[in-house]
């Protein structure tokens, strides 16, 4: 059986990465020795089938965003796409809403406020109503 000729290289890579290895395991022993991996004394009071290693999350929290990332070219295309129709559509509904108010109980400017209430209230056959007083435009309420 014939075996593959010997790299130099191979041998090198297999000692750095021992090296690397047992550098990890020393650095990990001195933090240990330190402390750096002990728990906090509210998470040792953790029940024992909890799970205590993760962050609880309040809200799905995007960690950065940038200005011109993905997020951000979608919301701004969004906004040029909809604000535009929805102004339109929102512009008419809010002028027939308008329209219909003026259309049932119209505006109308009086020159003696008290007398025209009083004929209101002379013409609904009402006697007990509270008036309101505002400063152009007076309430009557039953």
């Amino acid at each position: 059986a014939s075996q593959a000729p010997f790299c130099p290289h191979s041998r090198a890579l297999a000692l750095a990465s021992l090296k690397m290895m047992l550098g990890r395991i020393a650095a990990a022993s001195r933090a240990a020795a330190r402390g750096s991996f002990a728990r906090p004394a509210a998470a040792a009071m953790v029940p024992a089938g909890a799970r205590g290693f993760a962050a609880k999350v309040h809200s799905p929290r995007p960690l950065s965003i940038r200005g011109d990332g993905l997020f951000i070219q979608c919301v701004v295309a969004a906004l040029i796409y909809f604000v535009p129709q929805d102004l339109i559509f929102l512009g008419g509904l809010f002028t027939c809403w308008h329209n219909t108010a003026a259309l049932t109980s119209p505006k109308v400017k009086q020159a003696d406020a008290e007398a025209a209430v009083e004929e209101f209230k002379a013409k609904k056959g009402l006697e007990n109503v509270k008036v309101s007083k505002g400063r152009s435009t007076w309430s009557v309420t039953v």
